[in-house]
């Protein structure tokens, strides 16, 4: 707060705070010192687990005005449906929440847990974020099926490429939304990425839409142009798929014979 002082000829500001500081009455509520536990939970192999945890931090505000806490443990980076959440009134000091934490079928990785607390005024202060490790289990992604050809005609000269769709089907114990991505290495040096978009996106940056028939039916796939100029002879592929715990399946190699 401000006020004008008006003294013989001299006009003089006084406030009470300093200049280039906040006001203590404005200043957001701080949470610090998060810990969470158990901060690595094991998630039962294709079906849904719920898991509690208890995340504790503290809390403090400078003018004494605190009112909640909110603890979110998000489905990822970039927010979405919270896989667990509890707003409780905010305590100075150390203060505790127990979470219950819903995994659906299939979820592995690493999840943001994020703390904030707000005051009477509904000022918001700083974020902390935690993490939840959720493992599956202990096995990797299967490549049951390769559907693509032995062999290939180039076009003649002056007419347009031909496509040729590669299929990867691919399964988890875990269930399909825990497979990270299904990649393949090109005669030992290019890798790409097949997908299961339903032809929505662009899979591999600079390479056109994947070609995909059905989003998230389990085939993964990748539409390859064969040109005149592509030259003749056997070309390899060695598909892998990966889980969100980096657990890796058996490699499965093809050989295209380009004609």
């Amino acid at each position: 707060m401000c006020f004008a002082l008006l003294a013989g000829a001299f006009l003089m500001a006084g406030c009470d705070s300093a200049p280039g500081t906040e006001d203590v009455f404005q200043q957001p509520p701080v949470v610090g010192g998060l810990v969470v536990t158990p901060d690595i939970v094991a998630a039962t192999p294709g079906a849904e687990t719920q898991v509690e945890i208890l995340v504790s931090f503290t809390a403090t505000d400078a003018n004494d005005d605190l009112d909640q806490v909110f603890v979110t443990v998000q489905a990822s980076a970039s927010g979405g449906a919270p896989l667990g959440q509890e707003i409780l009134p905010a305590t100075r000091g150390r203060q505790e929440a127990r979470v219950l934490v819903t995994l659906p079928a299939g979820t592995a990785g690493s999840f943001p847990v994020v703390v904030t607390a707000s005051d009477a005024r509904g000022s918001v202060g700083n974020k902390l974020v935690g993490r939840l490790d959720v493992t599956g289990s202990s096995a990797p992604p299967e490549i049951v099926d390769i559907d693509m050809p032995d062999t290939a005609q180039r076009p003649t000269a002056g007419q347009p490429p031909v496509t040729i769709p590669i299929v990867a089907t691919v399964t988890d114990p875990d269930g399909r939304a825990n497979i990270a991505r299904v990649e393949v290495v090109v005669n030992g040096s290019v890798t790409l990425l097949l997908c299961d978009d339903g032809d929505r996106g662009t899979c591999n940056a600079g390479f056109g839409s994947s070609g995909d028939e059905t989003a998230g039916d389990g085939r993964y796939t990748l539409t390859i142009a064969l040109a005149a100029e592509n030259a003749a002879g056997p070309n390899s592929f060695t598909f892998k798929a990966v889980d969100r715990t980096g657990l890796e399946s058996a490699p499965v190699t093809r050989i295209l014979e380009v004609q």
